[in-house]
Formats: C-alpha cells, structure tokens, sequence
C-alpha cells in the first residue's frame, strides 16, 4: 500500500507541475503576442466540445480513483511522501 500511495502521489506531483507549466508558457504567449484570443466560430465549436467532455472524464476517473485504497494509513502516508519528495 505504501509503494502504491508513493506512485500515485509522484505521478499526481508530477502532473501538476506539467499542468501549471503549460498554462504559464500559454500566459506568456498571450502576453507577448504570439496566440491571440481571439476565436473563430470553428475555434468555439472545438473548445465547446473539448469542455463538454469534461463530465465523462470526471466520471473515468472516480471510477479508476475507486479502485485506489485511499481509507489506507499506509496509502496515505505513501501520497504525502510521493507528493513530497517525488
């Protein structure tokens, strides 16, 4: 349980410093120039679609996130140390 709580928070660490690295290169690109906001119909119809999908990848991933131990001590403490020192 411990190893797993370590995995999962190392991958969770991870993930969340790729998320917030690319929406500050997508801030900066929009403060120099480089992407402009403003969109086209096509453009809102594919971001309407992408966020539309949002409820059935939340839904996929409770269903994965279930199949964790997370009432485990030891699944926990592996987190916060994955989550700290991964």
């Amino acid at each position: 349980m411990l190893a797993i709580g370590f995995l999962v928070g190392i991958v969770l660490k991870k993930t969340v410093k790729l998320g917030l690295a690319i929406l500050s290169l997508v801030g900066l690109l929009v403060a120099t120039g480089y992407i402009n906001l403003q969109l086209s119909d096509s453009s809102k119809t594919t971001i309407y679609r992408a966020v539309s999908l949002i409820p059935t990848a939340a839904s996929q991933a409770s269903a994965a996130a279930s199949i964790l131990p997370i009432t485990s001590a030891a699944f926990l403490v592996g987190l916060a140390i994955g989550i700290w020192k991964g």
